[in-house]
């Protein structure tokens, strides 16, 4: 199996003694709002996946460029048509399988949690806990193909465009709970300055593996064995832990809350 370097330092000094093939460029996009794995600022991509997926394909000889390009859908869709190469950091299920290639192992974990407003009485023990209740996801957002499949038959799911908007659709009472990445929701309930409105249920929904997924149109699809070497090589987890602490403070930094007491509703 072939070994590549993990820290930046030492990626960059190889890419710039690789060959003119490695001047090549892939694009990519990730979801916008999945702090601290990926999220949009400014118009640029950050994140851990974001990162990560730079690094893999770098290794691979390639630069790949992650894009901001709206909304997680319309990422999907556009690898979908090929005129994206590269989806970082998402959840497998078999609607995607359709049109893209599943790089594995996968490179991070998530797992997926329920946020319901501070006076809520809802529990979660049983996906039945969820039967009637009216639960915001993102749209095109997955949480991997059981979590899907249960939500689908226990919940009246709700598609937003963002998990910003499902959190104050949920804060005004018109839904009754709001599925989103565990740390992806604090984060972003600090950033609304809204950690006092909402709250998280202790229990969650399941973790599952995030995967880089490559268009099926794309000539890229050859370079899936080279970016799961990368993604199994000693040290990726060390790695990934660091890279995860790293960027969960630059957002923090990058989104402070709002002034004491103003929840951005």
């Amino acid at each position: 199996m072939t070994r590549f370097c993990l820290l930046p330092a030492l990626c960059l000094s190889a890419l710039m003694a690789a060959p003119a093939h490695g001047e090549q460029r892939l694009r990519a996009c990730a979801h916008p709002a999945a702090q601290p794995m990926s999220w949009e600022q400014q118009g640029r991509m950050h994140g851990v996946c974001v990162e990560m997926a730079r690094r893999a394909f770098a290794a691979a000889g390639w630069t790949l460029e992650v894009e901001a390009v709206g909304p997680w859908a319309r990422c999907q869709a556009l690898v979908e048509r090929g005129d994206v190469d590269v989806m970082a950091c998402a959840f497998d299920n078999p609607r995607r399988r359709e049109y893209a290639w599943v790089v594995e192992p996968a490179m991070a974990r998530n797992e997926a949690a329920l946020f319901v407003r501070r006076d809520s009485p809802l529990r979660f023990d049983s996906w039945n806990d969820l039967a009637g209740l009216r639960v915001g996801v993102g749209r095109g957002v997955s949480f991997g193909a059981e979590v899907d499949r249960q939500l689908a038959q226990h919940a009246q799911v709700d598609n937003a465009l963002s998990e910003d908007l499902n959190l104050r659709k949920l804060m005004l009472g018109r839904l009754d709970a709001v599925v989103t990445a565990r740390e992806a929701g604090l984060q972003l309930l600090r950033a609304l300055g809204c950690e006092q409105e909402v709250r998280m249920l202790p229990r969650g929904l399941g973790a599952d593996g995030l995967h880089l997924l490559i268009s099926r149109r794309s000539p890229a699809s050859s370079l899936a064995p080279q970016v799961a070497d990368y993604l199994q090589q000693p040290g990726y987890a060390a790695a990934l832990q660091q890279l995860q602490r790293q960027q969960a403070q630059v957002y923090r930094d990058q989104n402070p809350p709002p002034v004491a007491g103003k929840c951005a509703r």
